[in-house]
C-alpha cells in the first residue's frame, strides 16, 4: 500500500493592532495591520507597514473593501495577497529543508525579504529603506562573511554616495540607479580627479549593492544589469623585486631602527609565501604544522574563506632564520598594513633603489604619466607580487604558483605578474617549446 508523506502546512490571517471591538467604536480610527502566520503549534506576529480602519476592512476576505474613494485599494490588497502567498511557499521550502526545526527567527527573516521591499514599521510611523539604508544593511548582513579590507571598500563607496547626494541635493532610490545616473557619477569622480581604476572599483561595488537589494526584494529595477553599466579599469604600473633585491633587502641591517626591521620582515614573509597581506600579517605559532621533516604555515586565506581553501606554505630557510633570529621561533607580531607601506618605502630610498618607473594611469579622466622612483612603488601588495613574478621567472608551474597565491585563472595569473614581454617571451622559449 502506498503512503503519501503529507507537507506540513502554515496559515495565514491578517488583523489589526487594535482590538476589534475598540474598532468598532471609533470606525475611522486607523490601525497597523498584521500578518499572522501558523506552523504546528507556533505562531509569529509581523507587521506589514499598511493601515485601515474598521469602515474599510472586510474581516471575511480580510482585505480592503471595494470602496471607490480608496485609490490604492487594489494594490495593498495586491501584495496582502503576495504577502500570503509567499510565505506559505517559503515556509514549505524551509519545512523540506529544516522539517520541525523552522524557528520564528527564520519565518521572521523571511517575511524581512517579502515584506522590507514595501517598508518598514517602527513606532507606528512608516518608513520607507532609502537606497543608502539598503546599501548599510548589505554591509551588516555579510558581517563576519567578509574581509576587513573588503567591508573598507563598501563603506568607502558609500561614503562617496553620500558626497554625490549632498553635492546633487539629492536623495538617491534605487530607480535612480540608471544610466544617466552611472555618466554623473563618473563625471562627478573624475572631477573629483579619481583614477579610472577608483572608479571602476566604486561603480562595481554599487552593482553589487544593486543585486542584493533585487535578490532581497526591495527592488525590481535591473537597470544597472545593461551592458554600458560598466566596470572600466586599466592595467597600471606595478613593480615587483627580485631575487636578488629581495636577499639585499633580506641581509639589510635594521637593528638600530626596531620598526623598520619589524616592517621589513613582516614584508620578507610575505615575499617568501605569496600570500596577500591580510594573511601573511596574521600569522603565528598555531599556524606551524610538522609534514615529514618539513614546516608549512597551514592556514585559511581570508579572502576565501567561504570556499575554506587551505594553503600549506613551506618555512624556508629565509623564514626560519627570520623567526629565529628575532621572534622566537614563531613569526613576526602583526603591525598595521599602513606601517608596513610606510616603513618599506623608507627602507627602498635607504637601498638607493631611486630608478625612475615610467607609470601611466587614466586620472580625472586624462591619461597622466609621471616618472616616479621605484622606492615610492612598493607596499604591502609588492611582496606577494614579488613571489608571483620569481617564481614565474624560475619556471615554476603557473598552476603550482596559483596554488599558493590563490588566483583561481591563468588569465587572472598573467594579468597579475609584472614582467616585461620579453622576459615572457624568453620564459616560453626556456620552456622548450620552440626548436632553437
Amino acid at each position: 500500500m502506498s503512503v503519501q508523506i503529507q507537507m506540513s502546512k502554515g496559515s495565514v490571517r491578517y488583523a489589526f493592532k487594535e482590538s476589534k471591538k475598540n474598532l468598532e467604536e471609533h470606525k475611522q480610527q486607523e490601525s497597523l495591520i498584521y500578518l499572522y502566520f501558523s506552523y504546528g503549534a507556533e505562531r509569529l506576529k509581523y507587521s506589514v507597514g499598511y493601515k485601515s480602519c474598521f469602515a474599510n476592512w472586510d474581516f471575511k476576505k480580510q482585505r480592503i473593501k471595494n470602496i471607490s474613494s480608496l485609490i490604492n485599494k487594489d494594490k495593498v490588497n495586491q501584495d496582502l495577497k503576495h504577502f500570503e502567498d509567499s510565505i506559505l511557499s517559503r515556509y514549505q521550502k524551509l519545512y523540506m529543508d529544516y522539517g520541525d526545526g523552522v524557528t520564528n527567527e527564520m519565518i521572521k527573516k523571511e517575511l524581512d525579504i517579502i515584506v522590507r521591499k514595501k517598508h518598514l514599521v517602527e513606532s507606528d510611523k512608516e518608513i520607507v529603506l532609502s537606497f543608502i539604508d539598503v546599501c548599510n544593511k548589505f554591509i551588516d548582513d555579510k558581517g563576519t562573511s567578509i574581509a576587513p579590507v573588503t567591508k573598507r571598500v563598501y563603506k568607502q563607496a558609500i561614503t562617496i554616495l553620500e558626497k554625490y547626494e549632498k553635492k546633487k541635493q539629492i536623495s538617491l532610490s534605487f530607480e535612480a540607479i540608471d544610466m544617466p545616473f552611472y555618466n554623473s557619477f563618473k563625471a562627478f569622480l573624475e572631477k573629483e580627479n579619481y583614477s579610472l581604476n577608483t572608479i571602476g572599483k566604486h561603480i562595481k561595488t554599487i552593482k553589487s549593492f544593486m543585486n542584493y537589494a533585487f535578490v532581497e526584494g526591495y527592488t525590481a529595477s535591473v537597470k544597472h544589469q545593461s551592458r554600458d553599466f560598466k566596470v572600466e579599469k586599466e592595467i597600471t604600473t606595478e613593480i615587483y623585486l627580485s631575487d636578488a633585491e629581495i636577499k639585499v633587502l633580506h641581509n639589510k641591517d635594521l637593528s638600530k631602527t626596531p620598526v623598520l626591521e619589524h616592517a621589513r620582515d613582516v614584508f620578507l614573509i610575505g615575499c617568501y609565501t605569496g600570500q596577500r597581506v591580510s594573511d601573511y600579517n596574521s600569522l603565528s605559532k598555531d599556524d606551524i604544522v610538522t609534514k615529514g621533516e618539513i614546516q608549512y604555515f597551514k592556514f585559511v586565506q581570508q579572502k576565501n574563506r567561504k570556499r575554506g581553501r587551505v594553503v600549506m606554505c613551506p618555512i624556508t630557510k629565509e623564514i626560519r632564520e627570520i623567526m629565529d633570529k628575532r621572534y622566537g621561533g614563531v613569526p613576526p607580531p602583526s603591525i598595521p598594513e599602513q606601517h608596513i607601506n610606510e616603513h618599506i618605502k623608507t627602507i627602498g630610498l635607504d637601498l638607493q633603489w631611486t630608478e625612475s618607473i615610467k607609470c601611466e594611469q587614466t586620472k580625472g579622466g586624462k591619461l597622466v604619466t609621471e616618472m616616479i622612483p621605484k622606492y615610492k612603488l612598493l607596499k604591502s601588495h609588492t611582496a606577494r607580487r614579488s613571489f608571483c613574478t620569481n617564481m614565474y621567472l624560475r619556471k615554476m608551474p603557473i598552476f603550482d604558483i596559483m596554488l599558493f597565491s590563490g588566483h583561481t585563472t591563468e588569465k587572472e595569473f598573467y594579468r597579475y605578474i609584472r614582467i616585461k614581454e620579453e622576459e615572457r617571451a624568453q620564459h616560453i622559449v626556456d620552456s622548450g617549446y620552440f626548436n632553437v
